[in-house]
């Protein structure tokens, strides 16, 4: 007689309360973002804001993008922009990601290899936070 074979039982993680509160705090720190802080400890990000908010529900991590109407506009632009190109590079001919980043009078231009385009994009969403 055949038997069906029975899923794998899942188990809820269960973290400590010393443990929410020291990552909490992590995440409250100025220019941390909560997504890096949670993939640092292997959690979800949206537990981690859940966490946040139980353990101060009053507590607002970041001001609103678009201001209130007692709130200055401020004076930076809401965007960077940013301009991409791909080309062959002449030495390697290796693909390469070139990233311009101008912002008043400064301006940062970085070249990152095509087969490490995913670490390029965590690296611009965090410079873009």
């Amino acid at each position: 007689m055949d038997h069906p074979i029975a899923p794998p039982v899942r188990t809820r993680q269960r973290y400590s309360d010393e443990f929410k509160s020291e990552v909490v705090a992590q995440a409250r720190q100025p220019h941390v973002s909560i997504a890096s802080v949670a993939l640092a400890h292997g959690l979800n990000a949206n537990m981690l804001r859940s966490w946040m908010h139980h353990a101060d529900p009053n507590y607002v991590k970041r001001q609103s993008r678009l201001p209130s109407v007692n709130q200055p506009v401020p004076a930076t632009p809401a965007f960077l922009p940013v301009s991409f190109s791909d080309h062959h590079t002449p030495k390697s001919d290796a693909r390469m990601i070139e990233i311009e980043v101008h912002q008043g009078n400064s301006m940062v231009k970085v070249k990152w290899p095509v087969q490490s385009s995913s670490s390029c994009l965590t690296w611009l969403r965090e410079l873009t936070k």
